[in-house]
């Protein structure tokens, strides 16, 4: 599984938000984001879903982080060659 918390450490260190704006904002409790951060809790959807415009990343890519969903390969193009 997963360390989604460290992503979201990172994240939100990138977007210079402390842990406790981020709770504050996304209305995730601060004393459960810092267990989901140390790796004592998985979130749920809900809460990935409720963090994830706060740190400026698409749900996906939470889910991605989580290790729900794999993460998308860019497509080949299909270019023609003589």
């Amino acid at each position: 599984m997963k360390h989604v918390g460290k992503f979201i450490l990172r994240a939100a260190k990138e977007k210079g938000k402390s842990l406790r704006a981020l709770a504050r904002e996304s209305g995730v409790s601060n004393c459960y984001l810092s267990q989901i951060t140390r790796g004592y809790f998985m979130p749920t959807p809900e809460i990935l879903l409720k963090l994830a415009p706060h740190l400026g990343v698409t749900p996906r890519k939470m889910f991605e982080e989580a290790g729900w969903l794999k993460p998308k390969t860019p497509k080949k193009s299909k270019a023609k060659t003589k």
